[in-house]
């Protein structure tokens, strides 16, 4: 028995010890908050362009290249941040063509100048810099180069870095806070490929330097997160389209590789409806003078802005599993609906990422809705809710570069469709959505700054909503108690954030009866019928409901 007692305590303190080590808060080193953080050192000065140069070698996966860093002081400041992985070597920064000193930081570096630059003041620097950058072990969830070959046993090159950092191979302010203005990409690739990036093509010609390589020169004239930035080295065929709108068109490329040129001319043809779709909903595609891309690339895909990188190998769904009754390439939707998303409506923090993630995959839905019906879009949407996790938050603390539970996604975009069944008025709804894109064009915000923005332009309080879906990893609960009179009932709303309210939609022999439930104890009269319990109309199972 005693033998059976001590097994039992030590058992319940190992149970103790492992539950504690879960609801332990995560710990995070200083390197995450250099990554994530914004002092004085980053936000003294506001970046408005670089001058990118990149030299490929793909004969032992490296590179040497420069920034050329241009910048507006905000505040006077004798230090700024920038940031680079610590595997790329530095190899000189100069200002005002002398080379000044910087001190290595974790994967950020510190620059220390002469003397203090005034406030108002326009500065500029170049970084030289070479190394190996970190290879993805699986791009674009686990990012960095994707150094690859094609079907022919031919270079294809990438990089998706969302997340993972765009200082991981070249020199910058790697916060989300902070977009260039513009961009110049100058790569050099070996002769005989080809290399694509974001923005329009200025020129591509024998590189100065070495007559075995050519050099591409790519100009972005929009603001851009720095993860956008992007190439793909390859043997790309291009195929030259156009999107009309009104009395203007916008130029769709298509960079495939030479071998997939008419299976992609076929599979291509869905892009000009869904932009039509997209700038019905959102506006006019937010990058029209640099042109909408897709660019084969040798990893699934990602929303680099204005060369969607796209690898669903011209399938279905994804990579051909779909849900039945529609038919559409996910990759193509879900990617180039964060031109809206993400690219130009931007988060400022990475804890902010619901903005990009919930906006882009309730566009997903509304593209179906427009394709297939009201009732399609629903299952779509049902269809999502099916796999959530429930793991935790959508929103994780800030200025630490930590990403949310990926039900961003899914619940995100269930929590999207709930407050448009709130407002009850689809009008309204969608003008909210356009007002976003054409207010917050080509912007970083957060999380506050656009719950305010939908509460203000909505008139109805539907933050609490937000706040509850976005930082509770539970579904709130709908506990309904009969009471001793024969129709009374009591129903609050329990695991939920103080303060929140929603409006509950009772079905009665009449019709919808519409009740507004908050975490409070409140009564109410249900008249008889057939069922055991009131029945409750709860839109995609957004909610849980319990019985008393």
């Amino acid at each position: 028995m005693r033998k059976f007692c001590l097994t039992f305590l030590i058992l319940i303190m190992v149970v103790t010890v492992c539950d504690a080590k879960r609801k332990r808060k995560k710990r995070y080193s200083p390197s995450d908050s250099l990554r994530g953080g914004l002092p004085v050192e980053r936000t003294s000065y506001d970046v408005h362009f670089y001058d990118l140069t990149v030299d490929f070698n793909l004969g032992d996966s490296s590179i040497t290249g420069v920034n050329d860093i241009r910048f507006n002081v905000v505040e006077e400041t004798s230090k700024i941040q920038l940031d680079l992985f610590k595997n790329m070597l530095i190899d000189s920064v100069v200002f005002n063509e002398h080379t000044i000193s910087y001190t290595r930081v974790h994967n950020a570096f510190m620059i220390d100048f002469p003397t203090a630059l005034p406030k108002g003041s326009s500065e500029s620097l170049k970084v030289y810099y070479h190394g190996k950058p970190t290879v993805a072990a699986n791009a674009p969830w686990d990012g960095g180069f994707v150094w690859s070959t094609d079907d022919q046993n031919r270079p294809f090159v990438g990089v998706a870095c969302e997340g993972f950092g765009a200082s991981s191979w070249w020199p910058n302010k790697d916060h989300l806070s902070d977009k260039p203005d513009s961009m110049l990409l100058n790569f050099i690739v070996p002769k005989g490929l080809d290399c694509v990036a974001n923005g329009i093509n200025v020129f591509s010609k024998p590189s100065i330097g070495d007559a075995n390589k050519t050099h591409f020169q790519w100009k972005i004239q929009y603001p851009i997160v720095n993860y956008n930035v992007t190439f793909y080295i390859g043997n790309f065929e291009k195929i030259a389209d156009y999107y009309v709108s009104e009395n203007d068109s916008l130029a769709l490329n298509y960079y495939v590789l030479d071998y997939n040129v008419e299976k992609a001319t076929k599979h291509f043809e869905q892009v000009k409806p869904m932009l039509k779709i997209y700038e019905d909903l959102f506006g006019r595609y937010p990058f029209w003078n640099d042109g909408y891309k897709l660019v084969e690339a040798p990893y699934l895909g990602m929303e680099h802005q204005s060369a969607i990188a796209y690898g669903n190998r011209y399938q279905t769904g994804y990579l051909g599993r779909q849900m039945e009754g529609v038919d559409f390439d996910y990759v193509i939707i879900h990617e180039s609906g964060h031109e809206y998303w993400g690219n130009s409506v931007s988060m400022i923090d990475l804890a902010d990422m619901w903005i990009h993630e919930s906006f882009c995959t309730y566009t997903e839905a509304l593209y179906v809705e427009k394709m297939y019906g009201y009732d399609m879009m629903m299952n779509y949407l049902q269809h999502g809710v099916n796999n959530l996790l429930n793991d935790k938050s959508i929103i994780p603390p800030r200025h630490v570069n930590e990403m949310g539970s990926r039900d961003m996604y899914k619940k995100g975009s269930l929590m999207l469709h709930l407050v448009r069944t709130q407002v009850d008025n689809d009008s309204l709804w969608f003008s909210t959505l356009k007002n976003i894109q054409t207010e917050m064009a080509h912007k970083s915000v957060d999380t506050k700054d656009m719950l305010v923005f939908i509460e203000t332009h909505l008139g109805k309080e539907v933050i609490p909503i937000f706040e509850q879906y976005l930082n509770m990893p539970t579904m709130p609960m709908l506990v309904i108690q009969k009471m001793k009179g024969k129709f009374d009932y009591i129903i609050h709303w329990s695991q939920v954030t103080p303060g929140f309210q929603m409006d509950v939609r009772l079905k009665t022999k009449k019709g919808m009866k519409v009740i507004k439930v908050s975490d409070s104890l409140s009564k109410f009269t249900f008249e008889k019928i057939k069922s055991k319990e009131p029945e409750v109309d709860n839109p995609l199972e957004a909610f849980t409901i319990h019985y008393r």
